[in-house]
């Protein structure tokens, strides 16, 4: 969503807030500005490694499994990703099924699986890195050191709060 559009998005807010002066104006544009972004973001690598096969999901589990010096379990990932583990086993058989990374049985325990990257998933890892790291650097071309690190500070601030709220779930009515 160009920025433009988040003036209409922000407008919209401030006529509901009007309506109803309990709903946050500023607390609200914060919020949706993050999910439109992480959205767009998302959108953007993910056309960016169209050519590679890979989704942006599909890349950052890759990602993480050579950062674990090329093995990890799906426990990790799950860690790692912010996934459930329905969802990474779909993204790991994936990854299988295109030979980047295998899947077996430790040796030192039978209940554990061990996801290992391939020297296909290394190469084509390899070749995609430079891509992405020039997307993300273009991406905060204008942002010092300082800003980045006050963004990401606010960012987790935020995520700690998230943690923290309990939305009060409406009592079913007793029948």
């Amino acid at each position: 969503m160009p920025l433009s559009q988040v003036l209409h998005v922000e407008d919209s807010i401030q006529r509901i807030s009007r309506r109803m002066p309990e709903m946050r104006a500023m607390e609200s544009l914060v919020c949706r500005v993050i999910t439109i972004l992480g959205r767009d973001i998302t959108a953007r690598l993910d056309e960016a490694l169209q050519a590679s096969g890979l989704a942006e999901l599909e890349f950052r589990t890759l990602l993480t499994i050579f950062s674990r010096d090329g093995t990890a379990t799906p426990s990790d990932l799950s860690a790692s990703l912010a996934q459930s583990p329905a969802n990474l086993t779909r993204i790991t058989d994936v990854l299988v099924a295109r030979g980047l990374i295998t899947r077996s049985v430790s040796d030192q325990d039978r209940r554990r699986t061990l996801l290992d990257i391939t020297p296909a998933g290394d190469k084509l890892l390899r070749e995609l890195l430079p891509q992405m790291a020039s997307y993300t650097t273009a991406l905060f071309r204008g942002f010092s050191t300082e800003d980045k690190t006050r963004l990401l500070g606010d960012l987790k601030r935020l995520l700690g709060a998230l943690d923290a709220l309990q939305l009060h779930q409406p009592q079913a009515a007793a029948s």
